[in-house]
């Protein structure tokens, strides 16, 4: 599984971080205007992809090993209610 994340920023732009190839000392920067998250918000948005990629992982393993039924969860969407 190969989680990445939507980034919506204040200036408008959005843009992708990806789990893979990530790392917890470089959170991402807005591509436009070059903002950049917080640390501990980047390392909470890795923790919830690691999880969700732990969560696909288990279903893989229990569907080979106990027979239990393969469903896969390939996306979750999330809206805000900004106003």
């Amino acid at each position: 599984m190969y989680p990445k994340a939507t980034i919506s920023c204040p200036c408008g732009c959005m843009f992708y971080a990806n789990f893979q190839g990530s790392s917890q000392d470089n959170p991402p920067k807005c591509p436009q205007c070059n903002a950049t998250m917080d640390k501990d918000s980047w390392k909470a948005l890795r923790d919830t992809m690691a999880s969700f990629a732990d969560f696909n992982y288990h279903i893989l393993k229990w569907n080979a090993e106990r027979n239990e039924t393969r469903l896969l969860v390939p996306a979750i969407t999330i809206s805000t209610l900004e106003g």
